[in-house]
């Protein structure tokens, strides 16, 4: 018997529906690197978000995040990495993040 779809509480985003899109078919690889770019955007905010992006996260826990530009780069490093390895670390608590390595533009 087929399975009943519930319609969407409302107007969804094209960005939103293409994350769900990407989440369904894409490996587990690409999968948890959608899930970090999200929580990354939640934790860095808005604006840092849009100027950066992770890369993923490597052994032992160390999160290497590309930025664009080498002075919020050095913003992040030298200000705001343990405020944002907290908030990161609330965002995304499926796996250990352990460290946050601040790269640039890659």
């Amino acid at each position: 018997m087929r399975e009943e779809r519930k319609p969407a509480s409302g107007p969804r985003s094209i960005g939103e529906l293409m994350a769900e899109i990407i989440k369904a078919t894409a490996g587990p690889k690409r999968r948890e690197l959608l899930e970090l770019s999200e929580a990354w955007a939640r934790a860095a905010g808005a604006d840092v978000a849009r100027r950066s992006r992770p890369l993923g996260l490597g052994k032992g826990g160390q999160l290497t995040v590309s930025f664009d530009s080498s002075a919020l780069r050095q913003e992040v490093q030298a200000f705001r990495r343990a405020e944002l390895l907290a908030r990161m670390q609330a965002e995304y608590p499926g796996r250990r993040i352990a460290a946050l390595k601040c790269i640039l533009g890659e």
